[in-house]
C-alpha cells in the first residue's frame, strides 16, 4: 500500500516518497450507507493507494487535481473518498479524469466509485482503466473561514481473475442467514435478444430494469442476466442493484458458439467467444479463459438442436472442455412447455447423467431462458432454481452451485420445497455432498417436502427409479420422509423428484456416494 499526500499544485517525487513513510490521515468522520462502499475482492482488505490532503477556505470554489497512477494490469478501480467536516458544512465534490478523458462527476452525492471497462457507478463512465495517470477532481463547493478539512481517498486495484468477496454490484449481502434462495440463472434483455412491448405497444428491445421487475413479480431472490456474448447489461445492473436491494443481480453471459451455449457467472471481464481465432482455438480454451477470469461455467439446453432451427444450441463440444464446467441446465423453460403439451420435461436429464456416470459432479440447474418478460409466470422464474446458500450474495450463491446445494422447482410456485439431509456413520450432509459409504453401511436420507400434498416422491439411483426410495403419496403440505439405502462400496448418485403422475414438479441434485474429492 502506498500513501500519497497532495496539495493543489502537486509535490515532487522526493516529497511523495518521504510522505509514503508516514501513516495515512485518520479516517473521516462520515459513515457511508451500505450501497455507497466499494465491493472488494476475496482477500482484499486494504487499499492499494491512499491519497490524503487538506483543504481550507483558500480552496473555496476551486477544483483540486489529485493525480495517481494505475498499473497497466489493473482491470477495475474502486475509489472511496471521505473528508472531515469541522464546520459541519464542508462539501467536497468528486470528479475523475483518466489523463486523457473526463470520466465522471458525482458531486457530493457519492463517496464510493467503481469503474470497469464495461460498467461504472452511476455518474461515471466505463472504459479502459490500467496504464493511465488518473486524477481525482475535488471541487470545494463550501468550506467556512478558518476551517481546515482533511480528505482521504482509498484507491483499490482489481486485477484479472479476482473474484468478489461478496457481490460484484453490492458490498454487502442483500440478506444474511442460510436458507433456500429462489432464482433464475438464464434470461435475456434488450442488450441481446430480449424483447417486450413499449409504452405505446411497439415490439422493442427490452430495457434491463423490466427483467428485474419480472423477477420481483416471480418472487425471486436472485437472477443471473445472461445476454449473448455481451457485457453491455453490466452497466445497467450496477446502476439498478442499489435500488433493487431485494433481488440479487449476478453478472452472467451466454457464450454462444456453433458447438453449444454455456452461461458464465461471476465475472464482468470480457471473454472472447470467437472460436477458431488464434487466442481461442477451441471450446476448451474459451471455457478455461472464463474460469481464469473468475467465472463458473454452466452448459445450457444441451439436448437442443444444432441446426437451422436453433443454430449451435445443442452441446456438441469435445469432452475435454467439460473439465471446466461446474453446472448444466438440464431443466429449461422449453422442457417445461413440452411437458405442458403432454410430453416429457426430462429430455436433457440423461445428458446430464452421462457426465455423472463419468464421475463428474456437475450441478443441475434450471433456467427460464426468457426472451420476453411479458410471458408472466411462463417467463422469468419458470423454472425456479432453489439454492441453499449461507446468505444472499453472489459469492455464496455461486459457491453453493459449485457444491451442488441446488434443487429445481418446475412450477415456480411459492411454498414448494424439497430439502434433504443425509448421514452415513459420523458423516452428515445435504443435497450435493459426497459420502463415503462402505459395502453394507446404511446411508440414511431425511427429506422435507413442502407444497406437494397428494403427489408422489420418486427416488433414483444412477438414473433409474428405485421403489425402495419412493413414496406413492405425500401425506401433507409439509411432510418429513425418512428413507435408508445400503451401500455396496461402489460409486453411485441418488436423487429425488416430486411428480404429479408423470409430470415432473421438483427435483434435487444428487447425494453422491464414493465419488472421492
Amino acid at each position: 500500500m502506498l500513501i500519497f499526500k497532495s496539495v493543489r499544485h502537486g509535490l515532487t517525487a522526493a516529497a511523495l516518497a518521504l510522505l509514503a513513510a508516514f501513516p495515512a490521515m485518520p479516517a473521516a468522520a462520515q459513515t457511508s450507507p451500505a450501497w455507497d462502499k466499494v465491493p472488494l475482492a476475496i482477500g482484499q482488505t486494504k487499499p492499494d493507494l491512499v491519497l490524503t490532503g487538506t483543504v481550507a477556505r483558500k480552496d473555496f470554489q476551486h477544483n483540486l487535481a489529485v493525480p495517481f497512477d494505475v498499473p497497466k494490469d489493473v482491470q477495475r478501480i474502486g475509489i472511496d473518498l471521505q473528508y472531515t467536516r469541522p464546520d459541519g458544512r464542508t462539501v467536497i465534490n468528486l470528479g475523475l479524469f483518466d489523463g486523457e478523458h473526463f470520466r465522471g462527476w458525482s458531486g457530493s452525492n457519492k463517496h464510493a466509485v467503481v469503474i470497469d471497462e464495461n460498467n461504472a457507478t452511476p455518474s461515471f463512465i466505463p472504459g479502459p482503466v490500467g496504464g493511465r495517470r488518473w486524477a481525482l477532481d475535488l471541487g470545494i463547493s463550501w468550506i467556512s473561514e478558518g476551517v481546515t478539512s482533511q480528505y482521504t481517498a482509498n484507491i483499490y486495484f482489481f486485477r484479472y481473475g479476482q473474484k468478489p468477496a461478496v457481490s460484484t454490484f453490492s458490498p454487502e449481502p442483500l440478506e444474511t442467514g442460510a436458507r433456500w434462495y429462489r432464482g433464475d440463472f438464464h434470461m435475456h434483455t434488450g442488450e441481446s435478444d430480449g424483447f417486450c412491448a413499449s409504452r405505446k405497444g411497439r415490439h422493442i428491445p427490452c430495457p434491463v430494469f423490466r427483467t428485474v421487475l419480472a423477477a420481483e413479480d416471480a418472487h425471486l431472490d436472485f437472477i443471473g442476466m445472461t445476454d449473448h456474448n455481451n457485457v453491455g447489461h453490466y452497466n445497467a445492473m450496477r446502476e439498478l442493484q442499489p435500488y433493487f436491494d431485494d433481488v440479487l443481480l449476478i453478472p452472467g453471459r451466454e457464450m454462444t458458439t456453433e458447438q453449444g451455449h454455456a452461461n458464465i457467472f461471476g465475472t464482468t471481464q470480457y471473454v472472447d467467444y470467437r472460436m477458431g481465432e488464434p487466442a481461442v482455438p477451441d471450446m476448451k480454451t474459451m471455457l478455461r479463459n472464463a474460469v481464469e477470469a473468475g467465472a463458473i461455467v454452466s452448459i445450457n439446453h444441451p439436448g437442443s438442436p444444432s441446426d437451422a432451427r436453433c443454430r449451435g444450441c445443442g452441446w456438441t463440444a469435445p469432452d475435454d472442455a467439460t473439465a471446466y464446467v461446474s453446472a448444466m441446465e438440464a431443466m429449461n423453460a422449453g422442457n417445461l412447455r413440452r411437458q405442458m403439451m403432454g410430453g416429457d420435461a426430462g429430455k436433457d436429464i440423461p445428458r446430464w447423467e452421462e457426465e455423472l456416470a463419468k464421475g463428474r459432479r456437475i450441478t443441475l440447474l434450471g433456467g427460464s431462458d426468457n426472451h420476453d418478460v411479458q410471458l408472466g409466470r411462463l417467463g422469468v422464474g419458470f423454472p425456479t432454481t432453489l439454492v441453499y446458500a449461507a446468505d444472499l450474495s453472489e459469492r455464496s450463491i455461486l459457491d453453493a452451485v459449485k457444491a451442488g446445494h441446488v434443487a429445481v422447482d418446475m412450477t415456480g410456485a411459492l411454498g414448494h420445497g424439497l430439502d434433504l439431509k443425509a448421514q452415513s456413520g459420523t458423516q452428515t450432509g445435504m443435497i450435493g455432498d459426497n459420502f463415503t459409504v462402505p459395502a453394507g453401511r446404511a446411508l440414511t436420507l431425511g427429506l422435507h417436502v413442502t407444497g406437494s400434498k397428494g403427489n408422489s416422491l420418486v427416488g433414483f439411483v444412477d438414473g433409474k427409479p428405485d421403489p425402495a426410495l419412493s413414496v406413492e403419496k405425500i401425506d401433507g403440505d409439509a411432510s418429513d420422509i425418512g428413507l435408508s439405502w445400503k451401500g455396496d462400496g461402489a460409486r453411485h448418485w441418488i436423487r429425488f423428484e416430486v411428480r404429479k403422475e408423470a409430470e415432473r414438479l421438483m427435483m434435487t441434485n444428487p447425494v453422491y456416494v464414493n465419488f472421492g474429492k
